[in-house]
């Protein structure tokens, strides 16, 4: 009986070690995870960190505009994460430089994105090195209906007007002649004696042509100045648009009133005024070409390219004669009837819309 007892006060103490070692390890583990529930903990002290001021922007500002007071701002940054040579912390050397991009409000300025007062036109800095800016005059048929906009790629297309020309005097083909009059009375023999030039009468110089039914060669003049020839070819395979439009009004005006922002699915404002010139991107052997183009007065136009599609564009110059090879065009034959009435100029009917009506008495 007594053994009985002592078993049972022994397994009770160990029953009991084992509860406190529980306990004990539960409170270990809560310490480790913060603490028991409700009890509060002390927040850990940090050294106050060091700061610098950095230069941005307050408003947007548009590329090209000068950066004025007001415009910008100076905000704390850590000194630690500033590298050297990146933001700008000095407000007053910002002053009186340009903004090389569009700038957003918020945005640090470094001094990658301004330019120096006297620097340069802005422009310039979007022509790829070996490369040159040309502006050249467009119309609406000219520009794809002044679809084109900065970054598309064209091909310009020259067409040009040929006509012979005497080489030496370089004078428009025929010549003119003066009359040689005979010396001596009308109805008189012909003498031996040299005849002179009547300047006062100036005839085109035409060919002699035998003529079979009087058996006798005639001289035949021009009925009507020479016709010139056209032909067209392309110029230059891939131009890049630069710009639509006069570069220096377009920055005035964007200085002035940043454009609105074209809300999802409208379309974007149209200017009231259309672009009369176009900059291009060429290449300066390309540039010549195009000023020499110019004052011959060949004309210009620009067909809009793909600008994935890089590869170079080989075409055949368009004459009359190719026109009609190229497309089986036959030439009419002459025949003994013709459409009443005669028409020598064509022009397509008018619509019922464009017709004017006649205003009644």
């Amino acid at each position: 009986m007594a053994g009985r007892t002592r078993r049972g006060g022994l397994l009770i103490i160990i029953v009991a070690l084992i509860l406190l070692l529980l306990v004990g390890a539960a409170y270990l583990w809560l310490q480790m995870q913060g603490g028991l529930p409700g009890q509060a903990q002390p927040l850990p002290t940090q050294p106050p960190q060091d700061m610098v001021d950095i230069v941005i922007t307050t408003q947007f500002i548009a590329r090209g505009s000068e950066i004025v007071e007001g415009a910008v701002t100076t905000i704390p940054y850590p000194r630690d994460k500033l590298v050297a040579g990146t933001f700008i912390t000095d407000l007053q050397s910002v002053y009186g430089k340009r903004a090389k991009y569009d700038l957003e409000r918020g945005i640090p300025l470094t001094s990658g994105a301004l330019l120096e007062p006297g620097a340069g036109s802005v422009v310039s800095f979007d022509i790829p090195k070996e490369y040159v800016a040309l502006s050249v005059p467009i119309s609406s048929l000219t520009s794809v209906s002044y679809a084109l906009q900065p970054g598309d790629h064209v091909m310009v297309i020259g067409c040009m007007l040929l006509v012979d020309v005497d080489q030496q005097f370089q004078s428009k083909l025929p010549n003119k002649l003066p009359q040689v009059i005979k010396p001596g009375l009308v109805n008189e023999p012909e003498s031996l004696t040299p005849g002179f030039l009547d300047t006062a009468t100036l005839t085109d110089q035409g060919r002699a042509e035998f003529d079979p039914t009087l058996n006798q060669p005639l001289y035949a003049v021009p009925s009507e100045p020479q016709r010139p020839r056209l032909v067209c070819q392309t110029i230059i395979q891939d131009a890049v648009v630069l710009r639509m439009g006069e570069v220096a009004q377009a920055q005035v005006s964007t200085a002035q009133q940043p454009a609105p922002t074209p809300q999802p699915g409208e379309a974007p404002p149209v200017s009231a005024t259309m672009p009369s010139a176009v900059t291009l991107v060429v290449s300066p052997e390309d540039a010549v070409i195009l000023n020499f183009m110019m004052l011959e007065g060949i004309k210009i136009n620009l067909a809009l390219r793909n600008p994935t599609d890089t590869k170079p564009i080989v075409t055949d110059a368009v004459t009359l004669q190719y026109l009609m090879d190229q497309k089986n065009i036959p030439l009419p034959a002459k025949l003994p009837y013709a459409i009443e009435p005669r028409v020598d100029k064509l022009e397509f009917p008018k619509l019922q819309s464009e017709i004017t009506p006649t205003p009644m008495p």
